[in-house]
């Protein structure tokens, strides 16, 4: 638990903490700008947060950077700290004088307090738990309908997943979600390879042709095995893992040799265009242009004869080149067709009708090859599916258990504070993405913020939440006669920390009156600032 908080600049040097209620205690004539929300949200700054440091009331303004002292006590034993506003990311860890030993960046004091507040086992991060929960006038948190969110703009199932974080049931659904963040990332890379063209890419309608197309060449192939009486039926020569070999690289070279002759005319084609000008040329030009500068025009012909000349032999090299490589390619088809032509007569085969199988072969094997593809992406689309639903499955139970147990607390909460004829505020978890936090027939203020109060105390209860912060604002629309309930209620709480800033303790009647001074850290009035520096009302 926090212990105490000590400032240079404060008015009363330190603040001493408790457990249970903790309360900043203003004056009767409910004065603001006394220091009640900065003394909030300085206690939130040694629990880690960040809020302070945009000084909405102008701490740092005024007093320039300073710094806090601080201590914990877990366990029967002190934990001491320092934290400067100037140097705010980090926290320096301290003898029992505050004597500076050495420094933690803030990120790892944060889960140094993770880890002493025993919250090590929550996946949330510790300003993750905290933070929705200090409900301070200028940070936020202040939002009946959203008792649980750590930002105004959070996304929904954030808070969501913090909330069942808080139950500690994140790791009855790690398991399915793992499952499924595995299946997603499968199908990311068969998405990605497909893109890339490294495996086939086909849509449902290319899928269907493909199997029209397996079967129809499969009964083709068929009918050509039944039809041939030779030695070795057609399907078994199909088979012939040497005959294969030999038919696809035929098949290779001849796509090379198509490709080098498309060159060899290419090259042709440059060699023939590049021919010395005409002089006839340059007196044709000179007659549409009298004035052309000849002497250039004769330079530049016979630059270009030269460059020409240049340029021929380098094709000409080429073309050379890439015709020995053709006649090349042209010796092995031969031979491979050759060879391929010895091995099917020596299996009692025609030719022509290994090539018509061999083809019709290729392309179902091509087919097939695309819908294995496309199957797998299928079959992984519908695992993902599935896991989803399991996942669904497992939320719906927890969400009904966190409901139950909430909504329990609320009512309990309700009766005391309202009496029984009146409605609680209910908690419905819709999805892991949705949820609806309201008072079902009374959506007045005071109701809806006594509803977050509620919230609030059935967390401490429920779950592993260490403190709550809860500035004055959060009880001004309340009606009297209803915090002194809750005022009741949160002088039981033992075990975790409350802290509470308030005023016009008179005005809810002697017995709040002295349970308030009874709880009271630090009591703050217009003479009587947080710190011994009055910036009010002053340019």
């Amino acid at each position: 638990m926090l212990k105490e908080i000590q400032c240079p600049f404060f008015n009363h040097a330190r603040i001493t903490f408790h457990k249970g209620l903790n309360i900043i205690l203003g004056d009767d004539d409910a004065k603001n700008s006394i220091g009640k929300s900065t003394a909030l949200m300085v206690i939130d700054f040694v629990q880690g947060g960040d809020s302070f440091l945009e000084d909405e009331a102008g701490v740092i303004r005024a007093l320039g950077h300073h710094h806090y002292n601080f201590s914990f006590v877990f366990s029967g034993k002190p934990y001491f700290f320092s934290r400067s506003t100037d140097a705010s990311d980090v926290v320096y860890v301290c003898g029992s004088n505050y004597a500076r030993l050495n420094e933690l960046p803030v990120e790892l004091y944060r889960r140094r307090l993770k880890e002493l507040y025993g919250l090590e086992s929550l996946e949330n991060s510790f300003r993750s738990i905290v933070s929705p929960f200090a409900r301070i006038w200028k940070k936020g948190g202040l939002e009946p309908d959203h008792p649980f969110i750590s930002a105004p703009k959070e996304p929904s199932g954030t808070a969501v997943g913090r909330l069942i974080d808080l139950f500690d049931r994140s790791k009855d659904i790690f398991a399915e979600k793992k499952v499924i963040d595995e299946q997603k990332e499968r199908k990311k890379i068969i998405a990605a390879s497909m893109n890339a063209e490294i495996i086939p890419s086909i849509n449902k309608a290319k899928y269907k042709e493909n199997t029209k197309t397996i079967a129809e060449n499969s009964v083709q192939i068929e009918q050509l095995k039944q039809g041939f009486s030779g030695a070795l039926n057609a399907y078994e020569a199909l088979f012939d893992r040497g005959l294969r070999r030999m038919q696809q690289r035929k098949d290779e070279l001849v796509n090379l040799r198509n490709g080098l002759q498309g060159k060899i005319n290419r090259l042709q084609r440059e060699i023939s265009g590049i021919t010395p000008r005409l002089a006839a040329n340059i007196a044709l030009v000179t007659e549409y242009f009298p004035s052309v500068d000849v002497t250039r025009l004769e330079n530049v012909e016979a630059f270009h004869q030269r460059i020409g000349s240049i340029v021929k032999k380098e094709l000409k090299d080429e073309l050379s080149s890439a015709q020995a490589e053709e006649t090349a390619l042209t010796a092995e088809i031969i031979s491979l067709e050759q060879q391929i032509e010895t091995a099917l007569k020596s299996k009692g085969m025609p030719d022509d009708m290994f090539k018509r199988i061999f083809d019709l072969k290729e392309i179902t094997d091509k087919a097939a090859e695309e819908n294995k593809y496309y199957e797998q992406k299928a079959k992984l689309e519908e695992a993902i599916k599935i896991s989803g639903h399991r996942l669904d499955e497992i939320y719906g139970s927890i969400f009904l258990d966190i409901e139950a147990k909430i909504n329990l607390k609320l009512k309990a909460f309700n009766k005391v504070v309202y009496g029984p004829t009146r409605n609680s505020s209910e908690l419905r978890i819709k999805s892991s993405n949705s949820y609806s936090f309201t008072s079902p027939a009374d959506s007045g203020t005071g109701k809806s913020y006594a509803g977050l109060i509620g919230f609030d105390m059935a967390m401490l209860s429920l779950t592993r939440l260490p403190f709550v912060i809860h500035d004055s604002v959060v009880y001004k629309n309340i009606e009297v006669a209803a915090i002194k309930r809750i005022l009741r209620i949160l002088a039981v709480i033992k075990s975790k920390q409350i802290f509470l800033s308030f005023d016009e303790a008179k005005k809810f009647g002697c017995q709040a009156e002295q349970l308030l001074k009874k709880f009271s850290v630090l009591k703050l009035s217009h003479n009587d600032l947080l710190y011994n520096k009055d910036w009010r009302d002053k340019k």
